[in-house]
């Protein structure tokens, strides 16, 4: 008998492979029993090539300029464009904007920052940026992340009196007979050593770009990786003395290069240099022609030195076939897994010291690691392979659902970010308002789409959503419109976006052949076309996990603009959660709204330890076995607070203990 059909006409090829019938799991029943950890294990021994994004990150940290004086704190260093990070003034990424208000002596209680970026908040519990006095410099000072563009400020003393920033000579009439200050924000383009290097590998189910065992070094990556290192050892050469610890001209040639070697390789190396390692490459370097061409062959060989491309984290063993992180890859460990990027100086300290083996000298780095802006940076980048919208970035939508996509995507991802940060740095911090907060972060064409008013500007600027449409990740129009076609909507692919990336519950890889598609009525909606897969009892095994939680969104299009009719016709958006903590339970949540959702989420386990699991996967680099499941529900078990959950992680045992896989 000929297999009946399982796919709508609008579904066609590419959403076959998206799709999971019952022939694609591993045995006849779609069903998923609950994992257990059969037996605790700790994590594989490996090395971990590091990613493009690493990468950038960690070149430019390493010559990323600054004065490099000591420091105790911010005002050691040149306030407006320097902080102190780890006892050495660093410069300041462009976005990190310094705001300075000078009371010219007179005594002031408070001051906060009121913008467009913020709403304009007359007080500081109204969302108003402090500022903070600085005794020793008569200042009062806050450093903030901002998005490049436009902005218009004010500051409020004692939040009463609204003045505009004297030292800024950019203003723009207030309307009321004031002036508002203008920041014209913009950075450009940071040039990516690595943006030409080869993608990232990742194997089907694991979302993000550090999976170790599948990246292996081609030929084309040893090209670029020396083409990298001599393109900045040039960059090196024409600002040596941001790259120099000495004076060659007051120390002597020889023993910079030594000077060099000590303190630039141990930062590239995240490890001091052994004395026969350092005695080799001065030597080299002395054999070279000038100073210039010493110190170009000492930056090209540690950054094409294994030791620089690779995270080790094979540890030293301590018998029974255990191994132990060393001080120096827990560093590492450390700095990549809440800043993507080298341990600075100091973390490095703390290695040498051998003070991070215990769970109390983890957990006081890593606070100090989070209240960096790194964290907030190296975090959005989780967001953004989380919730898997990376698709938008080369995604087309028809020209009658949306004009110019290609702009609004950046904006998209920009609200993402954003929306994100606030949520884990500035918010409620859970996973919970991760799934439910209406709080989200929007310019005026993000705005348009989303039927909000009162916002103008290519700035972001914090909105609070209407409650009954939007809220947390679920109405997202990056998630929308990356679980979407590009003329339609798609509950098959928002409904496994649910399954497999909210609640860890993967259907297996769909059918191998394809069955024929019969003729539907050209106005069927998109929920009537598809409903075809429950009502269907070969293709309802899968689907009846899929399409009652897909049906849910139909009130946005492929954009993610609202809608409540598609082709004249009223959308039906109610849907069903159906088994939310395990399918084949035989439980049901009717829910009429993306809010409704969110909350049925948020109130489930299975999404709380989904999150952990996929927080686990961007730390360790590889998907968990059976064995992983018992440390992973550990963690969840301590709350569902996004920081404290990375807290736990990097002071949990399984951060420091490794075995042979």
């Amino acid at each position: 008998m000929k297999r009946p059909f399982c796919l709508p006409p609008a579904l066609l090829l590419p959403l076959a492979l998206a799709l999971a019938c019952e022939r694609g799991r591993k045995d006849d029943d779609p069903t998923t029993e609950a994992e257990v950890c059969e037996a605790p294990s700790a994590p594989p021994r490996q090395l971990r090539l590091l990613t493009r994004r690493e990468y950038n990150r960690t070149v430019e940290d390493l010559f990323g300029g600054g004065s490099g004086a000591s420091c105790d704190d911010d005002a050691d260093c040149d306030i407006t464009t320097e902080s102190c990070s780890g006892g050495a003034c660093l410069a300041d990424p462009c976005t990190l904007h310094t705001f300075v208000f000078d009371p010219n002596g007179a005594s002031v209680g408070r001051v906060h920052v009121a913008g467009t970026f913020n709403g304009w908040p007359g007080t500081e519990a109204a969302g108003g940026w402090p500022m903070e006095y600085i005794a020793s410099l008569d200042l009062w000072v806050t450093k903030r992340a901002l998005d490049e563009g436009q902005h218009q400020y004010k500051f409020v003393v004692d939040e009463s009196t609204w003045m505009h920033d004297t030292a800024n000579g950019v203003t723009v009439d207030d309307g009321y007979g004031g002036y508002n200050s203008v920041l014209n924000l913009e950075c450009g383009e940071a040039e990516q050593v690595a943006a030409d290097f080869p993608s990232e590998t990742r194997p089907k189910g694991f979302g993000y770009d550090n999976h170790a065992a599948s990246a292996i070094v081609s030929s084309t990556h040893v090209e670029m990786y020396l083409r990298a290192a001599e393109e900045l050892s040039e960059r090196a050469l024409r600002d040596l003395p941001s790259v120099l610890p000495c004076d060659p001209d007051e120390l002597g040639e020889e023993a910079c290069l030594s000077a060099l070697i000590e303190e630039f390789g141990r930062r590239a190396w995240r490890r001091p240099l052994t004395a026969a390692q350092a005695e080799r490459l001065l030597t080299r370097a002395l054999a070279e022609d000038s100073f210039d061409d010493g110190v170009a062959v000492v930056i090209q060989a540690l950054l094409t030195s294994p030791y620089f491309l690779y995270r080790s984290e094979l540890g030293q063993g301590v018998g029974a076939g255990a191994y132990v992180l060393t001080d120096h890859e827990l560093a590492a460990a450390l700095s990549y897994t809440l800043w993507g990027t080298t341990p600075d100086e100091a973390l490095l300290d703390a290695a040498d010291a051998g003070e991070l083996h215990t769970a109390d000298e983890r957990e006081a780095a890593a606070r100090r690691l989070l209240a960096d802006p790194r964290a907030r940076a190296h975090l959005q980048d989780f967001a953004v392979m989380w919730l898997e919208i990376q698709s938008n970035e080369t995604a087309s939508k028809a020209s009658w659902v949306e004009d110019d996509f290609p702009a609004l995507r950046e904006d998209m991802e920009a609200e993402v970010r954003a929306f994100f940060e606030h949520v884990v740095f500035d918010g409620a911090g859970t996973v919970d308002s991760l799934l439910t907060s209406r709080t989200t972060y929007v310019d005026a064409d993000l705005a348009e789409l989303y039927g909000l008013t009162g916002v103008t500007g290519q700035s972001l600027e914090e909105v609070t959503l209407p409650e009954g449409q939007r809220g947390g990740v679920l109405g997202l129009g990056a998630v929308l419109a990356a679980t979407s076609h590009s003329d339609s909507s798609s509950p098959i692919l928002r409904g496994l976006f649910v399954r497999e990336r909210l609640l860890c519950q993967p259907l297996g890889t769909p059918p191998a052949d394809v069955p024929a598609i019969p003729e539907i009525a050209s106005d069927a909606t998109t929920r009537e076309r598809f409903e075809q897969h429950t009502a269907d009892p070969v293709c309802a095994s899968c689907h009846q996990y899929i399409d009652p939680v897909g049906f849910g969104f139909e009130a946005y299009d492929a954009v993610g603009r609202y809608r409540e009719q598609e082709g004249g016709k009223p959308v039906d958006a109610s849907g069903d959660m159906v088994d939310v903590e395990l399918m084949g339970a035989g439980t049901h949540a009717p829910f009429f709204t993306l809010g409704e959702l969110g909350e049925i989420l948020a109130e489930s386990d299975a999404a709380e330890l989904c999150f952990s699991r996929n927080v686990w996967r961007f730390t360790m680099g590889f998907e968990e076995e059976s064995g992983d499941l018992c440390a992973i529900e550990a963690l969840t078990a301590q709350g569902d607070d996004v920081q404290d959950l990375l807290i736990e992680l990097v002071t949990s045992p399984e951060f420091v203990q490794r075995e042979q896989r």
